[in-house]
């Protein structure tokens, strides 16, 4: 298999796994459901764990980007997975706000210094992580202050994230099938 077809690959996967499970996520933070229900809590460890099998593959093809990218997003939702599982084992207390928004603004900060790196990466990818690392500023602003309204406006910043992406994932898939025969090596 040429490259070329192997980074189609991871991009179109880890881009997915992104878009999944920050769309389940970012839903409940929008206010579109009261809690992260168990389709959205079960979907975090097992893309968790695809998300860093493709940073590792994006790592031996040289997209030093999407390898950060895809170890930051594992490493986030491994942890929220965590939060998850010791919260319901801890008898469902939830940290405080304050603590919960320093969590998510260090996480904030990582993809802001990432952000930065991608200005030569495509508008997508830079819009991506713009809006990744905006939704995360917000949902530790909010956390901070107890501000529903933060809360929520971190929720849409993380759904359109998710949007663009999926928009990733899907253009790299449907361009690299626009060259070639997308079942055959690229030549």
């Amino acid at each position: 298999m040429h490259t070329e077809s192997k980074a189609v690959t991871t991009t179109t996967v880890g881009y997915m796994c992104l878009a999944l499970t920050g769309w389940m996520i970012s839903m409940p933070n929008a206010s579109w459901f009261s809690t992260l229900y168990q389709h959205g809590q079960t979907i975090i460890y097992p893309l968790g764990i695809v998300l860093g099998v493709m940073g590792i593959l994006s790592f031996l093809q040289g997209r030093t980007l999407d390898a950060i990218i895809f170890f930051g997003g594992s490493g986030l939702f491994w942890a929220d997975y965590g939060y998850l599982m010791a919260s319901k084992a801890g008898g469902g207390n939830p940290d405080p706000g304050s603590y919960a928004g320093w969590f998510e603004f260090i996480w904030a900060v990582f993809f802001c210094y990432v952000w930065f790196g991608s200005f030569k990466s495509g508008i997508v990818r830079f819009l991506f992580l713009l809006g990744l690392w905006l939704t995360l500023l917000a949902l530790a602003i909010g956390n901070w202050g107890n501000l529903h309204a933060l809360i929520v406006v971190g929720g849409y910043l993380g759904l359109i994230t998710s949007i663009l992406a999926a928009i990733t994932s899907a253009v790299a898939v449907i361009s690299h099938g626009m060259k070639t025969d997308p079942n055959t090596e690229s030549a």
